[in-house]
């Protein structure tokens, strides 16, 4: 098993291949070429070049490795409903893009630049999904705590990238009298602020079963409102034990590597327990923060399996390769299944 590992881990094939798979799964299932799915297949190369990259730059695994990448493969191939392209898929590719400018900063005497450049494509990504922009504030946190890279130029770098791309739209919604559309957009960025815990489907669910009759009325309530929801439940349940395995593996053995290597996964590490508890406090945006958690999940996974050697390690790592195959095979087959898809 560890020999297993160990190859999979190290091979210079394991990238190439998981590009093949991915794209295979990406276009047999519908059969064809659509429009919005090849749109989202470039939105999913283009954001695995990006990570490609963020990895070799900031030397996230020790051994020549292309996991971090191969893994975010894996996810992306395995949950076919990220397959066409939504806002979350756009949110992915704009926040690779900040993450590798916001990484940049670390240790630069004059970060503005790559500061500007980081707030600028979250503040683009934000067009596709407003609240996005509320995560400013953890990278705010990053920079004055983990990157040391937050000073009053920085700072007002970081205010730029914000508002740019909201100063450009607003003033041609002024040239045009059409304010509606900007006034809107902005409200939606503190609408999650505002909300409650949101757990709306699990309120009705409550208040529509017939509890005293369960076998009859609630459980076949529970099947009509619960089964549509299998492939996003799996997911998450399988991105939690990724997750969980890479966030206390990284924190056990984060001594290992160099301090600048170190406060790389630590920003990756924050911004994944905030999506996590935001995805878990407001689960009706899981379709935009899901990739978001594949992303911040993926370099503290592939320090898992890239770096740990022992036979309970090297079973875990097959469990949860398992748990990609099931997943996969669940979003496949599941449309099939007269469950109200």
């Amino acid at each position: 098993m560890g020999r297993l590992q160990n190859n999979i881990a190290g091979s210079s094939l394991t990238l190439p291949t998981m590009c093949v798979v991915t794209t295979l799964l990406w276009w047999l299932p519908q059969g064809g070429y659509s429009t919005d799915y090849l749109l989202g297949w470039l939105a999913c190369v283009m954001t695995t070049y990006v990570v490609i990259e963020t990895a070799a730059a900031n030397a996230l695994l020790r051994i020549r490795s292309r996991m971090v990448s191969s893994l975010l493969l894996a996810t992306m191939a395995a949950c076919g409903f990220l397959h066409p392209l939504q806002p979350g898929t756009m949110v992915l590719l704009c926040m690779a893009i900040s993450f590798y400018c916001l990484l940049r900063t670390c240790e630069r005497e004059r970060p503005e630049t790559d500061t500007l450049h980081a707030y600028l494509f979250l503040s683009l990504g934000s067009l596709a999904w407003p609240p996005l922009l509320l995560l400013a504030v953890v990278y705010l946190w990053s920079q004055g705590i983990y990157l040391r890279s937050l000073q009053r130029r920085s700072f007002g770098a970081a205010l730029c990238g914000l508002l740019l791309p909201y100063a450009f739209w607003a003033t041609a919604a002024f040239a045009l009298a059409d304010m509606q559309p900007f006034v809107a957009h902005a409200s939606a960025i503190i609408a999650p602020v505002l909300e409650p815990f949101a757990w709306q489907w699990v309120v009705e669910l409550a208040q529509s079963a017939d509890w005293r009759g369960f076998v009859d009325g609630g459980a076949e309530t529970l099947r009509e409102r619960c089964l549509p929801h299998v492939a996003e439940c799996s997911a998450f349940v399988l991105m939690t034990l990724v997750g969980t395995t890479g966030f206390v593996h990284y924190l056990r053995r984060s001594f290992d590597d160099k301090i600048r290597v170190r406060v790389c996964h630590y920003v990756f590490l924050t911004m994944q327990l905030v999506v996590f508890l935001w995805m878990v406090l407001q689960p009706h945006h899981f379709r935009q923060l899901f990739p978001l958690l594949a992303l911040t999940t993926a370099p503290s996974a592939a320090h898992f399996a890239a770096l740990t050697h022992t036979w309970l390690t090297n079973l875990w790592f097959i469990v949860l390769a398992l748990g990609f195959v099931a997943v996969g095979v669940c979003c496949l087959v599941l449309p099939w299944v007269n469950v109200g898809f």
